[in-house]
């Protein structure tokens, strides 16, 4: 059965799960990322379901994977390749806000 046709829905487990496996802090995914300790936590602990598009990005882009991992589109968070992606270091991620 393809995941294709699932209807999108953010899972906070699911970016704990691949931080931790990137052997990432909370810390360390809020500096590659640009987003607060806070909300990095609460989006992981559930309390914040809603999910504006461009956190979205900053967290796949930081993780090294794609927003439909994030979205549980696939099951294939990717990202072995660090030449496929980048981390930001927050600079430049103002305009995103």
């Amino acid at each position: 059965m393809s995941r294709a046709s699932a209807t999108p829905s953010f899972d906070g487990r699911r970016l704990r799960a691949l931080r931790k496996a990137r052997g990432l802090s909370v810390g360390d995914l809020s500096t590659a990322s640009g987003i607060s300790p806070r909300h990095i936590w609460r989006l992981e602990s559930g309390g914040r379901s809603d999910l504006r598009a461009a956190t979205l990005i900053r967290l796949a882009l930081a993780l090294r994977t794609s927003t439909d991992y994030l979205l549980g589109l696939t099951d294939d968070p990717g990202g072995g390749d660090e030449s496929a992606g980048h981390q930001p270091k927050g600079q430049g991620w103002k305009e995103m806000s």
